[in-house]
C-alpha cells in the first residue's frame, strides 16, 4: 500500500480527535489520548512527503516480516506516522521490563532499523514490538499485540509506544512460547 495525494490530516478540536482521512468516507482515528500528543488546533492539511516516507518505511518492514495481517500492518504504519509527527517526547520506562540475559541482549553498537521486530518481557507477559525510533541507548517500541500487561494495574494497548533502554530488548529469533497463530492475530 502506498499513500496518495488524497490522504489528509484532520483534527477535530471539539472532540480532541486527530485522524487521517484516507479517502472520501474512510478515516483512521488516532488511538492516542490528547495528552500523548503535542497540542493541536483544528486542521485540514495534506500528508507531506516526510509523512508518506514515515508511513511507507514501517509498512514495508512489517509487510516483509510476513507475520501480521494486512489490517495490523496498515494500522501500525498509520499510527507510527501519527506518533512520529505529533507524539510528545517521553521518558524511558524501562523498569517495567526485564533485562535481557547477557547472551541474548541486542548489542549497544547494533543499528536497529525502523520496523525491526523485537520482544519485550514484563515478567507477566512477552510481546512482539516494532522499533519505531532509536536514539543512543534508548529505543521506542510499538506494541503489536492486542494488549500487553506491564503490572497488575497497567497495560499497554495495541499500537502504544513505549521508550526503553536497549538492554530491555530481546531478539525476536530467541522467542520461545509465542506461536505463529498469536502473531497473526496480534
Amino acid at each position: 500500500m502506498h499513500t496518495t495525494s488524497q490522504w489528509r490530516w484532520r483534527y477535530d478540536a471539539d472532540n480532541e480527535q486527530l485522524m487521517i482521512q484516507l479517502s472520501e468516507g474512510v478515516v483512521h482515528c488516532a488511538p492516542y489520548k490528547a495528552s500523548r500528543l503535542i497540542p493541536l488546533k483544528a486542521m485540514d492539511e495534506p500528508f507531506s512527503l516526510d509523512d508518506a516516507t514515515t508511513f511507507q518505511t514501517l509498512f514495508d518492514a512489517l509487510e516483509a516480516s510476513q507475520r501480521f495481517s494486512p489490517q495490523v500492518i496498515l494500522a501500525a504504519a498509520l499510527n507510527h506516522t501519527i506518533y512520529q509527527r505529533f507524539g510528545r517526547p517521553q521518558m524511558p520506562q524501562s523498569w517495567y521490563f526485564q533485562t535481557a540475559e547477557e547472551n541474548h541482549q541486542i548489542a549497544d553498537n547494533t543499528t536497529l532499523e525502523i520496523g525491526e521486530l523485537v520482544r519485550l518481557n514484563s515478567g507477566l507477559a512477552e510481546a512482539i514490538c516494532a522499533v519505531v525510533n532509536c536514539e543512543g541507548e534508548f529505543v521506542e517500541c510499538m506494541v503489536l499485540a492486542d494488549s500487553f500487561p506491564l503490572s497488575d494495574i497497567k497495560h499497554l494497548a495495541q499500537y502504544e509506544v513505549i521508550k526503553v533502554m536497549l538492554n530491555r530488548l530481546q531478539p525476536l529469533h530467541e522467542q520461545r512460547d509465542l506461536s505463529a497463530d498469536y502473531l497473526r492475530h496480534a
